[in-house]
């Protein structure tokens, strides 16, 4: 999907730049899944590092938004198709856990991209 986006396209990256957050980020939505009511789930700067990764190939925050977009799209669109292999009564709440993690995920990234832009004019 992300090949259909000019604005994306336009920073050359082989597909494992391209993807290479994506395990990570597919743990942390894991973790928040099995361990939905835990009180203390945790962020351990997965975000953080992306965005740092993302400033140095020269993506901006609306690139990332852009690519959180993307991500979320894929990934409802996969729980769309496997619908009927789903547990009906949790989806919507998963649902809910895998936007906030995205978004979560989404803050620290764009938080870190736009610092150190910040530092290295200042």
């Amino acid at each position: 999907m992300v090949e259909l986006v000019p604005a994306l396209m336009r920073i050359r990256l082989s597909e494992n730049d391209r993807v290479r957050h994506l395990p990570v980020l597919f743990r942390e939505i894991i973790f928040r899944l099995r361990c939905p009511n835990e009180a203390a789930w945790r962020i351990i700067g997965t975000g953080t590092a992306h965005g740092h990764r993302r400033q140095a190939q020269g993506y901006s925050p609306e690139m990332l938004v852009e690519e959180s977009r993307i991500f979320q799209v894929a990934t409802f669109g996969t729980l769309h198709l496997h619908r009927s292999e789903l547990d009906q009564s949790r989806v919507l709440s998963d649902v809910v856990i895998i936007a906030d993690e995205a978004d979560a995920q989404l803050s620290q990234a764009v938080r870190s991209l736009t610092a150190l832009r910040v530092s290295c004019r200042g």
